[in-house]
C-alpha cells in the first residue's frame, strides 16, 4: 500500500525543478505552483487540510502548519540539514546520480560544493548555467551583471540586475568574499556566517528580516523591502568601517635567496650583525636539538637591515607589503650565504592576490625571453623602497642576471637554484581553509598555493594533480583548521586563526634556512667534483680531491642530520621536507661521486707507486752489477796482497788503482745520473 502524502513546492530555482522530477517519475503527488524565491506556506493554505502526510519543501512558515506538516529546508535555521533534494530522496528511499549531487551540493554550498566533490570547471559551469535558467535569468540579465561587476568599486558591488546570482557567478572567481546590493536589499556572500549576523543585530536588524544559508561561510540576505534605501546605505558604510578596524596580518611571506659568494666584505656591505642572544628566541632553544642550535645559531653569522620599508610588486595590480626586516645567513665555510625578505600583507584579502604575491614576488629574472624579449612569468617590476627592477625592460641582453635589487644588496653573488626564490608563505582565511580542508586533494586553489602558480595551476591531469598534492600536504591539523603544505621551491600554511604565524616566522623558517643551506652546498659541492673531473688525465688532481672531501666530511658532521628537534610536528615536517627536496638522494649521488674520485686518486697512487718500486728494483740491479765491478777489484787486490812496494808481485798497484778509478767513474755517470 502507498504511503499518503504530498510535496509542497517552493521558489523554483535547478533544485526544485530536479525535485519535481524525481517525484514525477516515482509517481509521488505533488502540488506545483511555480513561485519564486521567497515561497510561504500560506500560498498552499488551501491543500493544509490534507489528511496526509505534507512536505513542505523550502516554504517559509509565515502561517501555522497543520500537525502532519513536515518541513524540508536546509535554509536559515536548517542550515546544518542535507540539502533539500538529499532529503527528498532520502524520504523516497532513493539514491542520488552523480548529477544529482551536484545539483545538491550547488544548492546547499554553492560552488564550493561541488568542488568538494571534485566537479571539473566545465560540470561547474554547467551547473550554474542551468541554475540561472531555472531561476529566469535571461541573457540580458547576465550582460548587466557583467556591467554590474565591471563598474563596482571592489568587493562591494551595486548589481544593475535583480538577480544577484548571475553577479555572483562571476564575483566568485574575483573575491573570497563580496556584497552585492540594490537599493532594495542586500547579499553577503562567503563571509563567516555568525560575524554578518552580529553586525546585523548591532544595527537591529531583526531576524524576520533576513535569511541565510550556505554553511558557515555561505551567504546572508536581507530581504526585498525590508530596507528602505538610506538605511541599506547605512549598512554598507557600517561595514566598510567594521571591516577597516581589522587590523591583523591577513598573510606574511618570506622569500628565500641561497647563494655562493667570493668577496665576503661585499656581501655584508648593508647588514648589521647579531649576537647569539638577539637572533634566538626561548621558542627556538626549546625546539631544536642542541646541535642544530649550535649550527645554525653560533656556527653561522647572521646579518639584518631594517632600513627599508616597503616590497612592491606589480602584476595584476600594485601590492605593496610591509618589509618587516632584511635577513642574511652567511656559512663560510663553504662561501654559502641565504639572503631573506620577510614581509607582511595587512591590506590583500583574496587568494589570488595572495598567489599573485607569491608568484612573481619571488623572481629575481625572467625565466624565458620570447621573441619580444617579454616574459609572462614575471612581475612588471619590483621595487624594495627606491631600488626598482624592471622585468619588463626591452633592453636585456642575452645573458639572465640577478635582479638588482639583490645585486645591490649583496653584490654579485652567484645565485645557487634558479629563478625563483625559496617562499615561506602564511595565509589566515577561515573561508579558504572551509573550502579546503576536506578536500583538498582536489582543491584547485590549494595545488596552486601550495606550488606556487599565480596564473592557474600548471598541471592539467587530475590524477596527477591528487598524487603530487597528498605527497605535498600535511594535514595533521586539518580539523583544527590549518593545513601546511611544501614543494622543492616552497613551504606554506593555510589558517583560520594566527597560531601558526609565529611558528612560520621563526621555527620553520630556521629549519628551511638549514635545508636551503644544505642544498645549496651540496650543488656547489657537485660543481667542484664535476670541475676535477674534467682535470682527470691532465693534471695530478689528489690534492683537489683531498681538500674537496675534508670539506665534505666537515658539511656533512656540522650540518646534514637526519632529525633536528624531538616534536612530533617539526620532526614530521623535515622528514617530509629532506624526501620531496630530495637531500638525502643528493647526499648519496655526493658521497658515490666523490667516493670514485677518491678511489681514482687511490688507484692512481697505488699505479704511481707500483712504477717507483719498479724502478727502485732496477736500480738495485745495477747497484748490483756495480758492486760486482768493485768485487772484482777486491779479488785482484787480495789475491796480489796490499804490499803493492814489493817488487817480487807479478802486477804493481799502480795497475790497480786505474782499475778502481774507471769502476768508479762508469757506476757514478751510469747510476747516479741516471743513464743506466
Amino acid at each position: 500500500m502507498q504511503v499518503k502524502r504530498i510535496f509542497l513546492l517552493g521558489g523554483h530555482d535547478l533544485e526544485m525543478e530536479e525535485i519535481k522530477n524525481i517525484l514525477q517519475s516515482a509517481g509521488e503527488n505533488y502540488i506545483d505552483k511555480q513561485l519564486a524565491w521567497g515561497a510561504q506556506l500560506s500560498d498552499y493554505k488551501e491543500y493544509l487540510n490534507f489528511d496526509g502526510t505534507i512536505y513542505g519543501v523550502e516554504l517559509q512558515e509565515d502561517i501555522v502548519a497543520p500537525k502532519n506538516y513536515s518541513e524540508v529546508d536546509h535554509h536559515g535555521k536548517n542550515d546544518y540539514k542535507p540539502s533539500s533534494l538529499e532529503q527528498v530522496v532520502q524520504i523516497l528511499n532513493l539514491k542520488l546520480t552523480k548529477q544529482q549531487k551536484l545539483i545538491a551540493a550547488n544548492d546547499s554550498r554553492y560552488i564550493s560544493g561541488m568542488k568538494k566533490l571534485c566537479a571539473t570547471q566545465k560540470e561547474i559551469d554547467e551547473i550554474r548555467q542551468l541554475d540561472r535558467e531555472s531561476q529566469g535569468i535571461t541573457k540580458y540579465d547576465e550582460k548587466l551583471a557583467r556591467q554590474s561587476f565591471i563598474i563596482s568599486n571592489g568587493n562591494i558591488m551595486y548589481s544593475i540586475t535583480p538577480h544577484f546570482s548571475a553577479t555572483s557567478d562571476i564575483a566568485y572567481y574575483k573575491y573570497d568574499n563580496y556584497i552585492i546590493y540594490n537599493y532594495s536589499k542586500v547579499m553577503f556572500y562567503g563571509y563567516k556566517k555568525d560575524l554578518i549576523l552580529k553586525f546585523l543585530d548591532s544595527l537591529n536588524i531583526k531576524e524576520e528580516m533576513y535569511y541565510y544559508g550556505g554553511g558557515e561561510f555561505g551567504f546572508v540576505g536581507i530581504k526585498e523591502s525590508a530596507l528602505e534605501k538610506e538605511q541599506i546605505k547605512t549598512v554598507l558604510e557600517e561595514f566598510k568601517k567594521l571591516q577597516e578596524k581589522k587590523n591583523e596580518t591577513i598573510s606574511h611571506h618570506i622569500f628565500m635567496l641561497p647563494f655562493t659568494y667570493t668577496d665576503k666584505k661585499k656581501v655584508l656591505k648593508n647588514f648589521k650583525g647579531n649576537k647569539f642572544e638577539e637572533v634566538t628566541s626561548y621558542n627556538e632553544q626549546a625546539y631544536f636539538h642542541k646541535f642544530f642550535i649550535n649550527s645554525m645559531f653560533k656556527n653561522c653569522e647572521i646579518y639584518e637591515n631594517k632600513d627599508f620599508k616597503h616590497f612592491t610588486i606589480k602584476k595584476s595590480q600594485e601590492y605593496i607589503l610591509n618589509v618587516e626586516k632584511l635577513s642574511l645567513r652567511i656559512f663560510d665555510d663553504f662561501k654559502v650565504g641565504i639572503l631573506s625578505f620577510h614581509l607582511e600583507n595587512r591590506s590583500y584579502k583574496e587568494t589570488q592576490e595572495i598567489l599573485e604575491i607569491n608568484d612573481y614576488g619571488r623572481r629575481i629574472y625572467p625565466e624565458y625571453l620570447d621573441e619580444d624579449n617579454s616574459c609572462n612569468v614575471v612581475a612588471e617590476y619590483i621595487k624594495l623602497d627606491g631600488i626598482s627592477e624592471d622585468f619588463k625592460s626591452k633592453n636585456r641582453d642575452n645573458t639572465p642576471k640577478i635582479s638588482q635589487i639583490i645585486t645591490h644588496l649583496v653584490g654579485d653573488i652567484q645565485a645557487a637554484v634558479d629563478d625563483r626564490m625559496f617562499t615561506i608563505s602564511y595565509f589566515n582565511n577561515p573561508k579558504f581553509v572551509n573550502e579546503t580542508k576536506e578536500n583538498y586533494l582536489c582543491h584547485d586553489k590549494w595545488y596552486e598555493y601550495v606550488f606556487v602558480d599565480g596564473d592557474g595551476k600548471t598541471v592539467q591531469s587530475q590524477s596527477m594533480q591528487e598524487a603530487l598534492i597528498q605527497k605535498a600536504t600535511y594535514d595533521r591539523w586539518r580539523d583544527y583548521g590549518t593545513l601546511y603544505g611544501m614543494s622543492k621551491y616552497s613551504f606554506v600554511c593555510l589558517a583560520e586563526n594566527d597560531f601558526p604565524l609565529n611558528h612560520m616566522k621563526t621555527l620553520y623558517f630556521s629549519m628551511f634556512s638549514l635545508l636551503l643551506m644544505v642544498r645549496a652546498t651540496l650543488l656547489k659541492f657537485a660543481d667542484d667534483v664535476s670541475s676535477i673531473a674534467k682535470d682527470i688525465g691532465t693534471k695530478d688532481i689528489a690534492s683537489q680531491v683531498n681538500d674537496v672531501y675534508k670539506n665534505y666530511i666537515k658539511f656533512i658532521n656540522k650540518y646534514y642530520f637526519r632529525e633536528i628537534t624531538a616534536k612530533d610536528q617539526g620532526l614530521e615536517l623535515y622528514e617530509k621536507a629532506l624526501d620531496i627536496l630530495k637531500v638525502e638522494r643528493d647526499v648519496k649521488d655526493l658521497d658515490r661521486e666523490i667516493a670514485e674520485l677518491f678511489k681514482y686518486v687511490e688507484l692512481q697512487s697505488e699505479k704511481k707507486s707500483a712504477e717507483e718500486n719498479k724502478k727502485i728494483n732496477k736500480k738495485l740491479e745495477k747497484i748490483q752489477l756495480i758492486g760486482g765491478v768493485f768485487l772484482g777489484a777486491s779479488v785482484l787486490t787480495g789475491f796480489f796482497g796490499m804490499n803493492v812496494g814489493n817488487t817480487d808481485n807479478s802486477f804493481s798497484w799502480w795497475f790497480v788503482i786505474p782499475i778502481l778509478s774507471i769502476a768508479t767513474w762508469y757506476g757514478y755517470k751510469k747510476f747516479y745520473k741516471g743513464e743506466l
